[in-house]
């Protein structure tokens, strides 16, 4: 790879980095749209954290999905590392751990050489990647519509830019 090459795919891999920042919709990289996209957001919200544990220890979720969908879009764990400001021995071990514990390799890790190295999700990989964006994006809806119907009516479930109707004292 030339270096001129390589210094634009750094430049890519940055600018994908900047289209997953979380700012205000708190989303997993690489899902689908957030409920804001199809209709305005409560002003308050409620919010989940999903992963997979053993015995109470977390070994995959959404640190380690992001790190998957960016090793899947830059081709290198240390790039995915570092665009989530993340040294790559802590993104090796959480990716070891993953592995170990799911029992699947979800890496397939190139040496160096004259194209350089990197990691390519394997098929295990891809699917647990897919498989976990769903089972997220399923979450979210099933979420969202238990929100709405225990607190839908509720004044801090209401968009921001349209209060609600003061409640009668019913």
């Amino acid at each position: 790879m030339s270096r001129s090459s390589a210094a634009d795919d750094e430049a890519d891999a940055a600018r994908q980095a900047q289209d997953h920042v979380k700012p205000d919709g708190r989303r997993h990289r690489g899902r689908g749209k957030r409920v804001s996209e199809i209709q305005p957001p409560p002003r308050i919200r409620a919010g989940h954290r999903v992963f997979f544990h053993e015995h109470g220890e977390a070994l995959f979720g959404p640190g380690t999905f992001d790190l998957l969908v960016l090793v899947d879009e830059t081709g290198s764990l240390h790039q995915a590392a570092k665009l989530m400001g993340m040294s790559y021995n802590k993104a090796w071990r959480a990716m070891r751990q993953a592995e170990d514990h799911l029992g699947l390799k979800l890496l397939a890790r190139r040496t160096g050489g004259s194209d350089g190295g990197g990691s390519v999700l394997t098929e295990d990989g891809v699917k647990l990647m897919e498989r976990f964006r769903a089972f997220l994006d399923e979450a979210d809806a099933d979420l969202a519509r238990l929100y709405q119907k225990y607190f839908g009516d509720a004044s801090f479930a209401q968009p921001a830019d349209s209060p609600a109707e003061p409640d009668d004292g019913d």
